[in-house]
């Protein structure tokens, strides 16, 4: 439920709002010491209250000051609730069961901050500048250290352990023209940090006889440039858009040796990505309704290196493929170097969509 108000002055525009979120998982979480004795106890309810506000305040005749905060909640992927919920945690031997769901997560948490400025050129232009700041808790984690059953046996557990935060400055340009053409820039800086990318990363750590991250690391989707633009052009019967990104390359976490590997977490990056789409449809004046269109993805058929071998940072150089040469394997299928081209490093090739719309 939610409740929210718009109050318009002469000189401030204003938006109140609170939400209230309520979460019953209905289901039993298991006990950090598992004992016979002990059973499961009951997941409680999650009560959610977030409160929003945004200010609007013009500071000249073609500025506006813009400001917002506001509380956001979501509650955890059901998955982890019940991620092997049918383990059976009564079973004897020393080994390690795995991770256990958890349906007493609490939901992760955003406190998000906004401040802005725009400013309209003229008529047909105006530029827009907004800072803002996201403080992200509760974030779903695995804990490190195992939990022991009463018959020797161990299991992880996921609990809210990881946080992060996300900071950038967003430069925004926007442009008609009365001949149809239209155009857009902005350009984004970004940081975005936390303890783990994965609700995994702990368990594994310690699956590897490896230490857990106990510092802020850049995330995986960090990415700290990031330009778009776009060109449009408009008439009665036909359009046309060009929408081109670009983009720094997001970090990794390079090799050196099984020692080090922890110490050095995304502290590379992988290359830059570009990318231009096109978009065209067109109007047919005596099928009302009708509208063709016609758009390709990925334009210029430029294949960006979205993953990397982790010894040289790109896609298609490693050391690995030297290595498996020198054993002098046979292979029945392919070539060894088609198995070090792996597809899945690079994005999707030009894709062309074809297509009707039909409007009632």
């Amino acid at each position: 439920a939610y409740i929210q108000d718009k109050m318009e002055y002469s000189s401030m525009i204003m938006n109140l709002g609170v939400r209230y979120d309520a979460f019953v998982p209905s289901d039993s979480s298991i006990s950090n010491l598992v004992y016979p004795e002990a059973g499961k106890t009951k997941a409680n309810n999650k009560i959610m209250v977030s409160p929003r506000v945004g200010v609007s305040l013009p500071i000249t005749e073609k500025g506006i000051f813009h400001f917002s905060y506001g509380h956001f909640f979501q509650i955890p992927k059901f998955e982890l609730l019940y991620y092997n919920a049918d383990i059976d945690l009564d079973r004897g031997g020393t080994g390690n069961i795995g991770v256990i769901g958890n349906p007493d997560l609490e939901p992760e948490k955003t406190v998000s901050y906004e401040i802005g400025i725009q400013y309209k050129i003229d008529s047909f232009s105006a530029l827009d500048m907004t800072m803002y700041f996201r403080d992200i808790r509760d974030l779903t984690g695995t804990r490190n250290d195992v939990i022991f059953t009463y018959n020797g046996a161990t299991y992880n557990k996921y609990e809210n352990s990881d946080f992060a935060f996300v900071k950038g400055l967003v430069l925004s340009y926007k442009k008609q023209f009365l001949n149809g053409f239209s155009t857009t820039f902005d350009y984004t800086f970004q940081q975005a940090k936390g303890t783990a990318s994965n609700p995994f990363d702990a368990y594994n750590s310690s699956q590897a006889n490896e230490f857990p991250e106990i510092h802020i690391i850049p995330l995986n989707w960090d990415q700290r440039h990031t330009i778009n633009a776009t060109l449009y052009y408009d008439s009665k019967n036909w359009g046309l858009g060009l929408i081109g990104k670009i983009g720094s390359g997001q970090p990794y976490t390079p090799f050196i040796s099984n020692n080090f590997a922890n110490l050095i977490t995304n502290s590379k990056t992988k290359p830059m990505t570009s990318n231009v789409d096109l978009r065209t449809y067109m109007n047919f004046p005596r099928l009302n309704g009708v509208k063709l269109y016609i758009n390709i993805f990925n334009l210029f058929d430029h294949l960006n290196q979205v993953n990397v071998y982790n010894d040289s940072g790109v896609a298609d150089r490693t050391i690995y493929l030297q290595e498996a040469l020198d054993q002098n394997t046979d292979e029945l299928i392919n070539t060894i170097e088609d198995y070090f081209n792996n597809e899945t490093f690079y994005s999707s090739p030009r894709r062309v969509e074809m297509g009707f719309r039909i409007e009632f």
